[in-house]
């Protein structure tokens, strides 16, 4: 099986099956849109809400990490003194149906906690901060810059994350981060973490000692390189021949040979990546296409639908930030030759028209994609929680609705640039943001403003969503089955960790340029 002409995510012998099922591995047709229900809160179609919690009606919240009995939930807001609520929440999620707060860990000071990963077997919770003072006197130095990965031990009671390590990105601020496991070599775990200011584009830190973790690549967007710009430069620039950029996000297949990358300003792209995949390899990733499949501006990023030469592709805008209206919408990758990306069937939301938009006060941008072989699970902000139904990627349509109904007054903290008129004290709902993550059949996805909500899908293809052990949009490999294997902590590992008695701390050996300016344009 040649990689050019199918993407190898190593789902086996579990999703073999799945395939063998009757879906087919592409269709023939030509592209279309089709538009979805429109963004009613309270409007449920497909999902069971199974379990809720508001978290002290905190707001602010952003991704959530799940680890057997235990979820993690970020805190979207920058603090410089605590607030209510403020923190990465734990949760005991023993019981779906009574998902209840029972730790913290405790907010970083003026910094974000705002991505989150977490992995059973290997034990561990990563955690990634970034601040608002970017290239700042507040951040730098030999102090902690607010910009990092934080590795925490939780294989012995997750309820009580032990840090192992940090690793400080001094002024370089992380954006956003997925994990890979190696499956052929268990213990083995990359960080391709993404940035939004200063070069390079990417960093590839190696968790695989999660007590001493370490740089083992960088790549810089060829887009961005060309430009000869700062990230500071705007879009419409007259004097610029191409537009300033960053690598929003990136997600790696399940053998780690291809990433999928989403290009800010130039769209996405397959780049070889199996240097990395192999530990003895030489670890340079190299695009597979002299130019991406450009889609719009604001590129949120592409995630591979397993088993299929496609992806689903999504974009990102706020209502009184970035670009605002018109909102992005779920696209198809027919990405059948990664050099040569082809768009392919479309789903949009009614507001994706401006004028219902702003009738309906929200922000109605697709953001992120959680996907198995014949459905997508997808956050929208306004528009809740969407299944959309992938087995014709030139027809995409819906499969399932779920937009929550405030039921109490407006968070204590709220994201007011999601909203185009209003205050923080407006009860509409806030926004459904994380990745949608599936553990033991139940989906666990966040809202901003209204908290962890926990679903049962029962829609089209809900027989793949009930039997997924774990899987998520931003990790690799997901366990599509229970015969999938679970990667597990090596016994060096284990004995390191043991062996720690003060958390390592780790400063990026890059040098801090100016290369991409020092602010962003617009921080999602």
């Amino acid at each position: 099986m040649k990689s050019s002409t199918v993407l190898r995510l190593g789902l086996a012998a579990a999703l073999t099956g799945l395939l063998a099922g009757g879906l087919p591995a592409g269709a023939a047709g030509t592209p279309q849109v089709t538009i979805g229900t429109a963004s009613i809160p309270g409007t449920i179609k497909n999902f069971q809400v199974v379990g809720h919690t508001d978290l002290g009606n905190r707001g602010m919240n952003s991704p959530i990490a799940l680890a057997g009995t235990c979820a993690y939930l970020g805190d979207r807001s920058y603090v410089a003194t605590p607030r209510q609520g403020s923190g990465i929440a734990v949760l005991d999620i023993s019981n779906p149906a009574n998902p209840h707060q029972v730790n913290v860990i405790p907010a970083r000071p003026d910094a974000t906690q705002r991505e989150l990963r977490a992995d059973t077997g290997l034990g561990l919770l990563v955690v990634e901060d970034y601040s608002p003072y970017i290239g700042s006197a507040l951040s730098g130095g030999d102090s902690y810059s607010g910009n990092d990965l934080q590795i925490y031990d939780i294989a012995k009671d997750c309820t009580k994350p032990r840090l192992l390590s940090t690793y400080d990105f001094n002024v370089r601020a992380p954006h956003e981060f997925f994990l890979w496991k190696d499956p052929k070599h268990p213990g083995r775990v990359l960080a391709y973490v993404t940035h939004a200011i200063y070069a390079p584009d990417l960093s590839v830190i190696d968790l695989s000692d999660p007590t001493a973790p370490k740089l083992v690549s960088t790549f810089m967007s060829p887009q961005q390189e060309a430009s000869g710009l700062s990230d500071t430069v705007p879009v419409n620039n007259p004097t610029a021949s191409q537009p300033a950029s960053y690598i929003h996000s990136i997600a790696v297949s399940d053998d780690g040979t291809r990433a999928y990358i989403g290009n800010w300003d130039y769209g996405t792209f397959v780049a070889d990546t199996s240097g990395l995949a192999d530990p003895a390899g030489v670890p340079i990733i190299k695009p597979l296409s002299p130019t991406p499949l450009d889609y719009g501006a604001n590129v949120h990023g592409n995630v591979p639908i397993p088993g299929r030469p496609y992806g689903v592709m999504v974009q990102e805008e706020y209502a009184a930030a970035g670009r605002s209206c018109p909102f992005g919408w779920l696209r198809i990758a027919d990405m059948t030759d990664p050099a040569a990306l082809k768009l392919a069937g479309q789903y949009k939301l009614p507001e994706n028209d401006c004028d219902k938009a702003k009738a309906a006060n929200g922000t109605f941008t697709a953001h992120n994609q959680t996907n198995f072989p014949s459905l997508t699970l997808l956050t929208w902000y306004s528009g809740g929680l969407r299944a959309v139904d992938t087995t014709d990627p030139n027809r995409p349509v819906e499969a399932g609705v779920f937009v929550p109904k405030a039921t109490k007054d407006a968070p204590v903290e709220r994201d007011t640039r999601l909203f185009f008129t209003g205050d923080k004290n407006d009860r509409r709902t806030g926004a459904m943001w994380s990745y949608p993550v599936v553990q033991n059949g139940l989906i666990y996805v966040v809202d901003i403003d209204l908290g962890l909500y926990i679903l049962r899908y029962t829609g089209a293809h809900a027989s793949e969503v009930s039997k997924a052990p774990f899987v998520e949009g931003n990790s690799a490999p997901s366990r599509y089955t229970a015969a999938a294997p679970v990667i597990k902590r090596t016994a060096a590992a284990a004995a390191k960790i043991a062996a720690l008695r003060v958390p390592t701390l780790v400063h990026d050996p890059l040098p801090v340029t100016d290369r991409h300016g020092n602010a962003m344009r617009f921080v999602c």
